[in-house]
């Protein structure tokens, strides 16, 4: 699954197979290259077991792997579960997201340093897990501030409704949904009379009334000094603030639009082509079309041989199928005491 220009799902591919196997994956990704005719660089942001940390590195060769936050967290606190007490965890895990999301080197460092202050085996074992993977502060790739694969929630309430139907039926289930899913979100977005999609025009709006007490001194050229609680420096030629915030979410951030008022640019020259109207209403423009009753087919005369279709040479496991849970944001509930 992928993301819109309004923060919304978008399906890109998916298969059947009998297992979630290192093989599977790699043939998945494979047949997921040869479909995407882009040669821009790839951000996924997955899980890094069952191989797919192997897979996205030898398929997509120049692509980015975020590791999802979800997992990486759920496997500390497995890890660090029987050394220490449900709070201590917690305050671990706490400061672990935050290591994540901080925008900066030094916000980094403080926040695995309180770690360290904990336990220097968790803090080890956050320097060995790749902060390049996982860090805003190191990341190379563009996430836009999407920082776990547990991103497809709709599309795995889909899979769970239509998941024991005949294999024809479950696929003919997610069809009709994506189907009228692309024709509702093109049918709104030609309501829209904003430049950009109705949630980056929320959030472009809201950093817009933050950069009204800011103070803008020009520095040289293209760059600029911006005074607030803070002093950042501004870069509109590269399209950068040393508060980071206008790369990580392709939006300009309230520093940058601070400097575009003191100087008369328009802001919306500076967003990510990805988040603008029009962009969004190409994303949707292709129909899925609709298909005849998929329990009559039509019949067709030829002169082929008959085929027969055999079941998948692996043995089916004992009991029910498990069923992908849609996971929970929460990483540690905290324990009530009276």
């Amino acid at each position: 699954t992928s993301v819109d220009g309004n923060d919304g799902i978008f399906p890109v591919a998916f298969a059947v197979v009998d297992a979630e196997t290192e093989d599977n994956w790699h043939w998945f990704l494979q047949e997921l290259k040869s479909a995407l005719s882009t040669t821009e660089q790839i951000t996924f942001v997955a899980d890094f077991q069952n191989g797919l940390k192997t897979s996205l590195s030898e398929i997509f060769e120049n692509c980015y792997h975020g590791y999802c936050l979800r997992h990486l967290a759920d496997k500390l606190n497995r890890d660090l579960k029987g050394q220490f007490s449900h709070e201590a965890r917690r305050f671990m895990v706490n400061d672990f997201y935050a290591a994540a999301y901080a925008s900066k080197p030094e916000i980094f460092e403080r926040s695995i340093e309180n770690i360290k202050g904990i336990s220097p085996d968790a803090y080890n074992w956050v320097i060995q897990s790749e902060p390049e993977h996982w860090s805003n502060a190191f990341f190379n790739g563009a996430r836009y501030n999407h920082m776990t694969s547990n991103f497809g929630q709709q599309f795995y309430s889909w899979v769970s409704e239509a998941h024991e139907l005949p294999i024809t039926q479950m696929i003919d289930v997610l069809r009709g949904n994506m189907m009228e899913t692309i024709s509702t979100r093109r049918e709104e977005s030609n309501q829209w009379m904003t430049k950009l999609t109705p949630s980056k025009e929320e959030i472009i709006q809201k950093e817009t009334s933050d950069a009204r007490s800011l103070q803008v001194l020009l520095s040289q050229g293209t760059t600029f000094e911006v005074c607030g609680e803070s002093v950042e420096i501004v870069d509109i030629d590269t399209w950068d603030c040393s508060c980071k915030g206008w790369k990580l979410t392709g939006l300009p951030c309230c520093h940058a639009i601070a400097v575009f008022e003191c100087i008369g640019r328009d802001l919306y020259d500076y967003c990510s082509r990805y988040f603008t109207v029009e962009s969004y209403r190409l994303t949707y423009a292709e129909p899925i079309h609709a298909l005849p009753d998929i329990d009559r087919p039509v019949q067709v005369e030829s002169a082929m041989e008959t085929v027969t279709v055999t079941p998948p040479p692996t043995k089916r496991p004992p009991g029910r199928p498990k069923t992908k849970q849609v996971e929970s944001i929460d990483i540690i509930k905290r324990q009530l005491q009276c």
